[in-house]
């Protein structure tokens, strides 16, 4: 099977050393791990980080989870100076690749509060044990900043009147 066209694009633009330190800083389920993996030689190193723990958790059963060329942590991106010191790569690393954006898990999984086609709760947190939820942050915000969120960040232009 062939990766597709854009993730083999990325993950060979990252790459420039087979023997490099590379951090996938939103492992999801591990579609670009296993592909910057699979150009990794034997003293290449990958870290991992994913701010969903059910993202972590899929990465134990990943057929690459063994491999003593990848490791993951549950982390931020705010936290990547941290997570590159405890992994003994705090004096640098090759390269770095995010893939921001919600995940299709948590597009699928209506307990997330991220699903356009099943009702669930208002969740919205990558981290759902962190922070507030969505509907808690509703709850509790001024109409104004109701408004001003909607608009910003999500382009709303009908804001006020929603």
């Amino acid at each position: 099977m062939h990766a597709p066209v854009m993730l083999q694009e990325a993950v060979d633009f990252l790459v420039t050393d087979p023997t490099g330190r590379y951090v996938d800083g939103t492992f999801g389920r591990g579609g670009h791990s296993r592909a910057i993996l699979g150009r990794l030689a034997a003293g290449g190193r990958l870290l991992a980080i994913d701010r969903d723990p059910e993202a972590v958790s899929a990465a134990g059963a990943a057929a690459f989870a063994d491999d003593p060329r990848f490791a993951i942590e549950q982390a931020s991106f705010a936290e990547l100076a941290q997570v590159l010191h405890r992994h003994g790569m705090q004096g640098g690393v090759h390269g770095i690749l995010f893939d921001l954006g919600v995940s299709s898990p948590q597009l699928d999984d209506p307990r997330r509060g991220f699903s356009f086609l099943h009702d669930g709760p208002l969740d919205m947190r990558m981290d759902p044990h962190t922070g507030r939820s969505a509907a808690e942050w509703i709850a509790r915000a001024r109409a104004e900043e109701i408004e001003r969120v909607l608009r910003e960040y999500g382009e709303e232009r009908f804001a006020r009147r929603m």
